[in-house]
């Protein structure tokens, strides 16, 4: 059965504290109902310095989700590696593993915009050496036995739960990353379709002898989707909230380093909508295009795009876990 997934940003127009928590609490019940409704998975993200409240502490927010529920997996795609500390990140995730029984999944990226690294006093020139440090830091911390930490031997605990370490990859769109996941015998995780670079990781990994983990994002795969019975009055009552998202986002973009879902350039309704990268699709539509994309399928729900009003976000969440997650289940269910 394809599985379904619930995005959060957090992100609003005018991140007044008192909306914001408002965001944040609908954000953490969405994760809760889905969980016993057939939901997978709730990915979250890091940005800092966004003037927007954009998710910043995807770990913690994680966290508490996880808490918060029995089943649901907690995606971070992706963490800043070079802004944290790299025993208090590996001490970090080691808790929530523990905590969560083994259901947070993180993806470490150097991050692309210098304004982030400046508010945190890091040399941004120095990114891929502090991420080398950080892997080699964290993979150590992880084991449980004493290492050299800057000069002193240290050992770290608490010690995760999954092992030999929870789950993590390493994320980007240049060679420099595929070389660093095989170096740290790691799994790939490419933000943008880039089969040639897919390609050239998965050379690496055969001439080190070992098996290629890669996902990718793909122009084919269903890209932010929100659901609605009307898509068209949707599009004309509540498409502002995806152009401010897409506007604001795609400015972000640098030539050598986007993902699938920046839209440099793009300023109107026509252009976002024309785009294909945000999609508002009946239950029906959804049903029947998760069912032509096979068992591999999956559909990322992102209910609070752009300061959408909560009682719309939670319209659409229950068009998923009440009419098109039991769809596809009894279509996979045999007769």
């Amino acid at each position: 059965m394809a599985t379904s997934i619930l995005r959060f940003t957090f992100a609003r127009p005018e991140p007044d504290p008192v909306e914001q928590s408002k965001v944040l609490q609908a954000a953490l019940e969405m994760a809760k109902w889905g969980d016993t409704r057939g939901v997978a998975v709730v990915t979250l993200d890091e940005h800092h310095v966004t003037d927007f409240g954009w998710s910043c502490n995807p770990i913690l927010e994680g966290g508490c989700m996880l808490a918060a529920t029995s089943n649901i997996f907690v995606n971070v795609m992706c963490a800043l590696g070079p802004l944290w500390n790299p025993i208090r990140l590996a001490e970090d995730i080691a808790v929530v593993d523990q905590l969560s029984g083994g259901r947070l999944v993180v993806t470490l990226g150097l991050g692309y915009r210098p304004v982030e690294y400046a508010a945190m006093g890091v040399d941004f020139s120095q990114r891929g050496r502090l991420m080398d440090e950080l892997l080699e830091t964290m993979l150590a911390a992880w084991s449980g036995e004493p290492f050299d930490y800057r000069g002193t031997t240290i050992r770290v605990t608490p010690v995760p739960l999954t092992r030999p370490h929870p789950m993590l990859s390493v994320g980007g769109g240049v060679k420099a990353t595929a070389r660093r996941a095989v170096r740290f015998r790691l799994p790939l995780n490419i933000p943008a379709y880039l089969p040639e670079l897919q390609r050239y990781y998965e050379d690496l990994c055969q001439a080190e002898g070992i098996e290629p983990r890669v996902q990718m994002a793909s122009p084919e795969n269903l890209a932010m989707v929100f659901l609605h019975e009307d898509p068209d009055q949707a599009w004309a009552e509540l498409g502002q909230h995806f152009v401010w998202e897409a506007v604001h986002y795609g400015q972000w973009a640098t030539s050598d380093a986007r993902s699938i879902m920046h839209l440099p350039g793009v300023r109107t309704l026509d252009e976002v909508r024309a785009s294909g990268r945000y999609l508002i699709l009946t239950p029906d539509q959804l049903v029947a295009e998760l069912k032509a994309r096979g068992r591999g399928a999956f559909v990322s729900l992102y209910p609070l795009c752009g300061g959408m009003p909560i009682d719309e976000g939670w319209k659409s969440v229950h068009l998923l876990t009440d009419t098109v997650i039991p769809a596809l289940k009894k279509s996979h269910d045999p007769a």
